[in-house]
């Protein structure tokens, strides 16, 4: 026995949005045998948008009993029955969230509609209840109720079945089928395909656009997470409902997971990614000189075309950094941005001595050399490097010049890089940005034993 189920909600999230009508069929599969419709008051208003598309208004669920009240009714009429929907996880979620405030358990096994049909009716140019009620010559009277969907629906099961000759239906209720669990729209022979490995996967909409990318230890195992959740969000049922393939790619080193899936992101900016997305700008230390000629620092933002001496997530680091520069190399607090160029003497560090470049008292070429002996010494020296990471076959290899990112690739475990231009033929070019800089920092400053930076 099947009940066939439409709920019309006040939006899209079960876990903040009410049911504020709903409709069931009981059918056998060939014929409906009983149907129950009830308006269910949402004790919320109805947003205006919604109430244009439903016709379902406030002052019609002013006097329509509470689902509370309707809990005992829907409960008994859908025992013993598959619960079937026109994409079951929405209607399904909605009904077991108000079973769950309700203070009750609901639990029924599950088919959606949409999924059977494109199993059993293949090549339609669209799934959606209305398109396919209109190319299979199904009546669909008052679209957007309740009632009229769920009667739909109920007929569209009907063919269904009637068309059915692979057991696709029987098949799709077994545990292990995970006909349930997949959006409406993936085929699931693209989810059972995918590697149990680590790499990076690619969620595309109905236009092959991608619209998520995301990286995991076991492609399969995160892909399935996505799916199984306890979450019944809005977005979460779009995000759900526009994936309609998956595409992979493994990678088998951390460093480069991190930064391919980085690149990815800013590449094909999918619409349901978040992190990665923002532009922010880091703090960098930058280079000058006065008009007096003597060569100075200060700290900013980087911008796009900025290219700063050494670049850091917040000023604080920055700050410290300019500290560590005016005490080991004697430098002018004043004219390395520490202190604010005004009268009186140099006192942002109290243990030394400014030589008085700020006041002139020293040459600029006497503060020059010592000035270049520290970018060379302290702020060059890590500004050129090779970070190398061990895999089981292959190691990653990501090449910095000069503080810029150049490219990434891989090697074999044995190979040893003796210069930057054998490391550059080596690479795959990539565009230098500062959330990559700073994915190599946090691989960088890891304890990782696989992991091995050669400053050049």
């Amino acid at each position: 026995m099947y009940s066939i189920i439409d709920v019309e909600t006040t939006g899209g999230s079960a876990s903040r949005s009410r049911i504020t009508e709903i409709a069931i069929f009981k059918t056998d599969g060939n014929k409906i045998l009983d149907s129950f419709s009830s308006l269910v008051n949402p004790c919320r208003s109805v947003p205006p948008h919604i109430s244009r598309l439903t016709g379902i208004t406030d002052e019609m669920l002013v006097d329509a009993p509470l689902f509370s009240e309707l809990a005992d009714k829907i409960d008994q009429f859908t025992q013993d029955t598959v619960f079937v929907a026109h994409n079951v996880n929405f209607d399904y979620s909605f009904v077991k969230a108000e079973f769950q405030r309700a203070g009750r358990t609901y639990r029924r096994r599950k088919l959606c509609t949409v999924r059977l049909s494109r199993q059993i009716l293949k090549g339609k140019p669209s799934y959606s209840l209305g398109k396919l009620c209109r190319e299979l010559d199904i009546p669909l009277l008052n679209r957007h109720r309740a009632f009229g969907d769920a009667e739909a629906t109920a007929l569209l099961f009907h063919l269904l079945v009637e068309k059915d000759q692979h057991e696709i239906i029987s098949n799709s209720l077994k545990p292990q089928s995970l006909e349930a669990l997949l959006p409406p729209n993936l085929p699931k022979t693209e989810f059972l395909a995918l590697p149990e490995k680590q790499g990076i996967y690619y969620f595309k909409d109905a236009r092959a656009k991608i619209v998520y990318v995301g990286q995991a230890k076991n492609i399969k195992k995160r892909v399935h997470s996505h799916f199984s959740g306890n979450s019944n969000s809005r977005s979460k049922h779009y995000f759900v409902n526009n994936i309609h393939s998956i595409d992979y790619q493994l990678v088998p080193n951390a460093i480069l997971l991190d930064l391919k899936e980085a690149i990815e992101i800013k590449k094909h900016w999918p619409r349901y990614n978040r992190s990665l997305k923002r532009f922010t700008l880091n703090h960098g230390i930058f280079r000058y000189q006065d008009q007096k000629g003597y060569e100075r620092l200060a700290i900013g933002k980087c911008g796009k075309y900025e290219k700063p001496l050494i670049s850091f997530r917040n000023r604080e680091d920055c700050i410290s950094v300019l500290k560590e520069l005016v005490s080991n190399f004697e430098l002018c607090p004043r004219l390395s941005g520490l202190q604010p160029i005004s009268s009186g003497k140099c006192n942002y560090i109290e243990e030394m001595e400014c030589k008085g470049a700020c006041h002139g008292k020293e040459a600029p070429e006497s503060y020059n050399k010592r000035f270049e002996k520290a970018i060379k010494e302290h702020l060059n020296k890590n500004n050129t490097y090779l970070l190398e990471e061990k895999g089981e076959k292959q190691k990653a290899i990501v090449l910095v010049e000069k503080g810029r990112l150049k490219g990434y690739g891989t090697i074999s475990n044995e190979k040893e890089i003796k210069s930057i231009k054998e490391a550059k033929a080596l690479l795959s070019a990539t565009y230098d940005d500062q959330d990559l800089s700073t994915i190599l920092q946090r691989h960088i400053n890891s304890t990782s034993q696989y992991q091995k930076v050669r400053y050049f």
